[in-house]
């Protein structure tokens, strides 16, 4: 019988799920992350594995049974490890001067921001990820001495990259009003008047002011396919032009290979390179996921308990403009909640 790509994939994720297992119990939330998958297909894996009583489980734990010591030796899996740097955790960016002295003076502002809502899809990085993503972006040229862009700052990366001291000029797009006081007051306190942050919702046209403007982008946009372009297309219309560039975050999680493949689509007709793809780079601190009945936790195969780690991680995706910007979207558009809200968003409210 021929196997289908999806057999291939569904394997693949059967030998991540198993592998992560196979050095003791582990709960529901670090399996989701091990699968490397979309929420679905991972939770089907799960499923799959209990039924042939490859693993158990106790509660939210879950083991490795002496059945599935047996299939992963078939397999010849058992000298296979964890491969990812200890040190990096296979990011291959570590903080040195100046983003050690700069995490260290974010958290303590961080500590005071406003909590994360559902209403704009919120779910904050861990202060570690916002300061690595400014570090990587300096590692790859595109920081010291740039004009940086931010559409959706919840993360507080426009704060960050000023402690740096090495962008020229930030210029923040964001539209909770929570968030924008923050960074404003934030601001102040400190002297700094090359960051402006303006009130601003992705579904209008981008501000005249912004246009053109700007060498480099950073962006966390929603995972929908229309929304994550249209975030990418706002952004585009704020670079200066060919050789210029562009940073956002993808998970697996929401966004199966097929919805990977469409974004790629929409990237490449923009007029850019895909010059990196860091995978698993940021982290996610998502709170109270359990009590607020997010599907992921609803569909698990077990009751579950709130996440003991950051299990919901993303790619991050440098981009290049190397053809004159060729944004999708322009100009004011109409959409609901399915510009936050698909058929793949478990780690998404639906209301």
């Amino acid at each position: 019988m021929t196997t289908t790509p999806l057999d291939l994939d569904n394997h693949r994720i059967h030998v991540l799920l198993l592998r992560a297992l196979r050095s003791g119990p582990k709960s529901f939330w670090y399996l989701m992350r091990s699968g490397q998958a979309q929420t679905h297909q991972v939770l089907d894996a799960l499923q799959e594995l209990l039924q042939r009583e490859l693993i158990a489980h106790e509660k939210d734990q879950f083991a490795i049974t002496e059945a599935g010591r047996r299939h992963m030796t078939a397999l010849g899996l058992d000298p296979v490890d964890e491969q990812r740097c200890e040190a990096c955790s296979g990011r291959g960016i570590v903080l040195r001067p100046p983003f050690d002295r700069v995490l260290r003076d974010f958290q303590a502002i961080a500590a005071h921001r406003p909590k994360a809502t559902p209403d704009f899809d919120q779910g904050y990085v861990t202060p570690e990820t916002t300061v690595l993503r400014l570090a990587l972006m300096a590692e790859r040229g595109d920081l010291a001495g740039r004009d940086l862009l931010l559409l959706g700052d919840d993360d507080l990366t426009s704060i960050a990259a000023a402690l740096s001291g090495l962008p020229r000029r930030i210029g923040v797009l964001e539209v909770d009003e929570r968030i924008i006081q923050f960074i404003r007051d934030v601001s102040k306190d400190r002297g700094w008047d090359h960051l402006e942050v303006v009130p601003y919702n992705a579904k209008e046209g981008l501000p005249s002011h912004f246009r053109g403007q700007f060498d480099v982008f950073f962006t966390d946009p929603v995972e929908t396919v229309k929304g994550l372009l249209l975030f990418l297309s706002r952004c585009t219309e704020g670079l200066r032009g060919p050789g210029t560039a562009g940073y956002f975050g993808l998970s697996y999680l929401e966004a199966s290979r097929r919805k990977w493949r469409k974004i790629q689509q929409g990237i490449l007709d923009m007029g850019y390179a895909i010059t990196d793809m860091l995978g698993a780079f940021q982290d996610y601190q998502l709170e109270n996921i359990v009590a607020q009945g997010y599907p992921v936790a609803q569909m698990a195969p077990v009751p579950v308990e709130e996440p003991d780690l950051p299990f919901y991680t993303s790619t991050v995706f440098r981009l290049e403009l190397v053809e004159e910007a060729a944004p999708l979207f322009t100009g004011s558009i109409e959409l609901g909640r399915d510009l936050y809200y698909d058929e793949e968003a478990c780690v998404t409210l639906p209301e």
